[in-house]
């Protein structure tokens, strides 16, 4: 198991043993004295997160019978969160939710956030060089070493991907974390060839002269599911009422979110450091709720060629429709 990947499942797994099959994961949702079921839902600051504000701001999970609280957390915990019943929602990547299904951690996505540009050109992830460098293409990569923000999770896969799509064996590519707001720095001091880069830092790497080499999302399409909510199985064989409503809420913020690009990057500065001017810039995902089996079983195969699952990714178990 990787490094990164087997922390988070270790932190999952652990929790669910404390939790058992009784834990309050599994609890049926009740409505307090207004007459609306409280949801906690556990959020990481980025740009992506932008349709859960809307849901509340804009009173769509109010509309259908929510009071929802976002709480803001590390994406390391939000598998263990709604698996411990502190969150009955989550977000996370759908890579991750496979990963972790796969390794029988029962959490299952709910509704989807962003997925990648249908033009890889204008994808939010870019692998980038210095205006300076040798490296013209692809292939150019085999020997070098690449700044990756987290080992496996989806950046770092998509990009593995999008190397393979262009003919070039990851396992060729020296591959070394580096936080996104640390990789500017890095790649000018030369302590990596390449940076794998996410927004807001792709518009201001590529303003201050920075190449792209490659679209991380290149060999993806509008299918493979990328930002998703998650609760556990327990949750969702309990409430499905309550987690239509969420699907619901969150479908009209993503619609709102994908109609008003203007607003969402006026809102982003509010919820993460992401500075004003940068978000006025930044390259956005699509902000779609549907679920499609095809890209689902598209992050299976990529898991399954990465040996990240030590049993078989039933893709179309992975994620819930209403």
């Amino acid at each position: 198991m990787k490094r990164s990947l087997a922390a988070l499942l270790a932190v999952a797994a652990l929790t669910l043993s404390a939790c058992g099959s009784g834990g309050t994961s599994g609890s049926a949702a009740k409505a307090d004295g207004s007459g609306k079921v409280s949801v906690s839902v556990s959020a990481i600051t980025v740009a992506a997160a932008a349709p859960i504000e809307i849901a509340v701001r804009e009173g769509y999970f109010a509309d259908e019978g929510l009071d929802a609280k976002i709480s803001y957390a590390e994406p390391a915990a939000m598998i263990p969160s709604v698996v411990s019943g502190k969150a009955q929602f989550a977000m996370l990547n759908a890579p991750a939710v496979l990963t972790a299904r796969g390794n029988s951690v029962p959490a299952v996505a709910v509704a989807g956030i962003s997925a990648p540009e249908a033009d890889p050109q204008k994808s939010y992830i870019q692998l980038l060089v210095g205006k300076d460098s040798e490296l013209r293409d692809p292939a150019d990569l085999e020997g070098k070493t690449v700044a990756v923000d987290t080992l496996y999770q989806l950046p770092d896969l998509s990009l593995r991907h999008a190397l393979r799509s262009e003919g070039v064996d990851p396992a060729k590519v020296k591959f070394v974390e580096i936080p996104f707001p640390q990789m500017a720095d890095a790649l000018k001091k030369g302590e990596v060839d390449a940076v794998n880069a996410a927004e807001p830092f792709v518009t201001s790497q590529l303003a201050a002269g920075a190449r792209s080499l490659l679209s991380s999302t290149e060999g993806q399409d509008g299918t493979w599911p990328h930002t998703v909510m998650l609760t556990s199985e327990q949750y969702l064989g309990k409430n499905k009422d309550v987690v239509d409503r969420f699907n619901r809420a969150i479908a009209k913020a993503d619609d709102y979110a994908q109609k008003n690009p203007d607003k969402v990057r006026a809102l982003v500065p509010e919820f993460t450091q992401v500075p004003e001017q940068a978000a006025q810039k930044m390259l956005l995902p699509v902000f779609t709720v549907a679920f499609e089996t095809k890209g689902w079983q598209a992050w299976a195969d990529v898991l399954a060629e990465e040996k990240l699952a030590e049993g078989k990714i039933a893709a179309d178990e992975g994620f819930y429709t209403p």
